[in-house]
């Protein structure tokens, strides 16, 4: 069978999914329990998340937040935590993982078409000891009179 890409219900049921299918993944099992299932909670319940399922099972997900471009910059450069804004300027990815490499650009490319136009910011996390490396992909953004 192939993997569709979908999203989750919103309800507790699924917040156990999620967690369940990230906590298989050992580099997630070093997370802070807490702020993970939080992030979870919000991304399920605020619609900002992506799933690959195939076969009734979760093989991939994909989790963001909105917030400000400024705040965004922050979080990425760790000059200060990062805050929800409901209608920010900016996308931060906070949990991303595929169990095949071929769903990582349909997701992304999934994820796209729901906040078009939009900076993305990520940090990705490496399974051994090496420390995070910020990512972004900026909008060059064009002045009002100029378009």
């Amino acid at each position: 069978m192939e993997t569709r890409i979908t999203q989750l219900a919103r309800n507790p049921y699924s917040l156990g999914i999620a967690a369940k299918y990230l906590s298989e993944i050992s580099l997630f099992t070093r997370f802070e329990f807490g702020p993970t299932l939080s992030s979870l909670m919000h991304q399920i319940n605020d619609g900002t998340h992506i799933i690959v399922e195939k076969d009734d099972r979760i093989c991939g997900y994909l989790g963001w937040v909105r917030t400000s471009h400024d705040g965004a910059e922050d979080w990425l450069h760790n000059r200060g935590p990062l805050r929800k804004i409901t209608n920010g300027d900016a996308i931060v990815v906070t949990i991303f993982h595929a169990q095949n490499r071929g769903d990582i650009l349909r997701m992304i490319k999934v994820a796209k078409t729901m906040a078009p136009g939009l900076p993305v910011y990520w940090k990705r996390f490496y399974e051994n000891e090496r420390p995070p490396s910020a990512r972004a992909v900026k909008i060059k953004r064009v002045p009002p009179d100029n378009r």
